[in-house]
């Protein structure tokens, strides 16, 4: 039986997570658009993926990340996804274990879902 959209985000949204704690690269450059914008606590803006990050452990390292809670919205050829997270790791050296709330927008280009903007807030 095909999986419904909402089912294969679910499931690339897992992939992410994961590939953000064991700094896949590859994968997350696979998911995310090239132009993706994201938003972080603090209000700062990162346009690009080459721009995130991820791309530096010295920067940000995950050790984990929860999932609480997932809601996922499908509005034709895009979807939002309001997630509640808890999250542990290094930012700049410290360490942080919070509680995130996190909207994130997919949309599909032809075969495949991609990420295209996220949004987080600190709990």
């Amino acid at each position: 039986m095909a999986k419904t959209h909402e089912e294969v985000i679910e499931a690339i949204e897992d992939q992410m997570l994961h590939a953000l704690v064991k700094v896949d690269i590859a994968t997350l450059y696979n998911i995310l658009h090239p132009d993706v914008i994201y938003t972080n606590e603090n209000g700062e803006v990162f346009k690009g993926r080459d721009k995130l990050q991820i791309n530096d452990v010295n920067v940000l390292c995950f050790k984990s990340i929860n999932v609480i809670e997932r809601t996922i919205t499908v509005f034709n050829n895009v979807a939002i996804v309001n997630s509640f997270e808890k999250r542990t790791g290094k930012y700049l050296g410290l360490h942080f274990n919070s509680e995130y709330r996190l909207t994130r927008t997919w949309k599909f280009f032809g075969k495949k879902w991609m990420l295209i903007a996220t949004s987080t807030v600190v709990f």
